[in-house]
């Protein structure tokens, strides 16, 4: 058994080990993304020359969005791959999957943040509209604004993909 575990470890210490350790940590820090916000409704309120920011509604990758699922398969697709570089023994075609995820997760980052934003009404529900009706009704000289942009989700898959490639362009036997 010490024999296996030392053998293990000489094999994810070299180059192409390391690279594939790289290419699972971007596969898990995309799977990680799928989880977490990637649109978020933020109402800002300025007053006497102030602005504050809060976030009144969320909407998750995963059931929600389509680049939430994108992020949560192309990220198991690089875990898998990632781990069997890292212990020699990667597929044939290992490099070409692997630059189709790393595109993919750009892909799927770039939509979250310039794709069309879901609707307020489905991320912050019945505060947003009670939000809106109180801005109507603000005195002279406070404003309240109300908008879904991206959140951390779009960031993380980016991250994860940049790391995914960075892993690709380390490793020598792919």
């Amino acid at each position: 058994m010490r024999g296996d575990a030392a053998l293990t470890a000489r094999l994810v210490l070299r180059r192409d080990g390391l690279a594939g350790v790289v290419i699972a940590v971007g596969g898990m820090l995309a799977v990680v993304a799928a989880t977490r916000p990637w649109y978020q409704a933020m109402a800002e309120v300025a007053m006497l020359g102030t602005q504050q920011a809060r976030a009144v509604g969320v909407v998750h990758g995963l059931p929600s969005t389509a680049p939430g699922w994108v992020a949560l398969v192309l990220g198991v697709v690089a875990l898998a791959l990632g781990v069997a570089c890292a212990l020699d023994r990667p597929p044939g075609s290992t490099r070409s999957v692997l630059v189709a995820v790393a595109l993919g997760l750009v892909a799927a980052a770039l939509y979250g943040w310039l794709g069309p934003a879901p609707e307020l009404a489905a991320v912050a529900g019945r505060e947003g509209r009670e939000l809106l009706g109180l801005a109507e009704r603000l005195p002279l000289g406070v404003g309240l604004e109300i908008e879904v942009r991206a959140a951390v989700g779009p960031w993380l898959t980016m991250i994860a993909a940049i790391l995914v490639a960075g892993g690709i362009l380390g490793a020598r036997e792919l």
